[in-house]
């Protein structure tokens, strides 16, 4: 009995200790209603595990919806369960609501400036907070990271969140451009009536700095939703700007599979490995 009671209890710290948690990130009076729909969801490494790092997810979809599930919660819990990573799920708002630029980035660094406001909570250590991306979400990690110095957030009068640790771009949408831009996340980002000006500075190839975190690069060849060109340019750029990067190009995989090797069509599954890599990369590096 006494056995099958301490069992119990460990059972429930364990899972009271690495249970999610849904988080409002605006706090009222909002000045803009469609901000009340922005969470953060947190899952806390238990402290057996808890490598002091964290990581934000942000999943992809076209800056319209959100595959929260499969390049949200999925790698959220994979990479706490398997890793030790203190990770995050941003739901952040999107076009299909009227959101346009800046709303995204401002929700990811008000997601960033939680993180690091609550470290001491989670065991995190504040200069290891890094970001990851997928398809659109990997363009937003991606603006972070050029515009990391720049605060998007303004109703609270503080600097600018601490610069991220690493940021990895996921199949990434980076251009804004004609010739291989997307065009749905362009549209659901930008508006229609958008500036030269404005798709230039969201244009990532074009605003690369010597200065940014690390970044780490993922793409497929088939990918059929997002050219992988996208990340051919991104690659170039960051190598022009010695900027500290690995770019990952896989011959299949396609898009959106985040850590799930059956949502890869193809028989060649190396893609959905793509967090093995990284961590030989990240362990290296940091």
């Amino acid at each position: 009995m006494q056995r099958v009671l301490l069992f119990l209890i460990l059972t429930f710290a364990f899972s009271a200790a690495s249970a999610q948690s849904c988080i409002r990130l605006w706090q009222k009076p909002l000045d803009d209603y469609r901000k009340s729909a922005v969470r953060l969801y947190s899952y806390p490494a238990p402290d057996s595990i808890n490598n002091h790092a964290a990581i934000i997810f942000c999943p992809g979809g076209s800056y319209c919806y959100l595959a929260k599930k499969n390049e949200g919660h999925d790698p959220a819990k994979f990479f706490r369960d398997n890793y030790g990573f203190n990770t995050f799920v941003l739901i952040y708002r999107r076009g299909m609501r009227g959101n346009r630029y800046p709303s995204q980035i401002q929700d990811l660094q008000k997601a960033m400036r939680y993180v690091a406001d609550h470290a001491q909570k989670f065991g995190i250590d504040t200069a290891k907070i890094g970001i990851c991306g997928f398809s659109a979400g990997g363009h937003l990690v991606g603006t972070e990271a050029e515009y990391f110095d720049v605060d998007f957030v303004t109703d609270d009068g503080r600097p600018a969140p601490p610069k991220p640790y690493f940021s990895i771009m996921m199949y990434p949408v980076v251009s804004m451009q004609a010739d291989i831009g997307h065009w749905k996340s362009r549209r659901n980002l930008l508006g229609a009536d958008f500036t030269q000006e404005r798709r230039d500075s969201m244009s990532l190839e074009l605003n690369v700095r010597r200065d940014m975190p690390p970044i780490y690069l993922i793409a497929c060849k088939d990918d059929p939703i997002v050219d992988y060109r996208n990340s051919e340019r991104m690659s170039d750029a960051l190598d022009d700007k010695n900027v500290p990067y690995s770019y990952e190009l896989y011959e299949t995989g396609g898009h959106g599979f985040g850590v799930n090797p059956s949502l890869i069509k193809s028989s060649n599954k190396d893609a959905a490995s793509w967090h093995e890599d990284f961590m030989l990369w990240f362990r290296k590096r940091f």
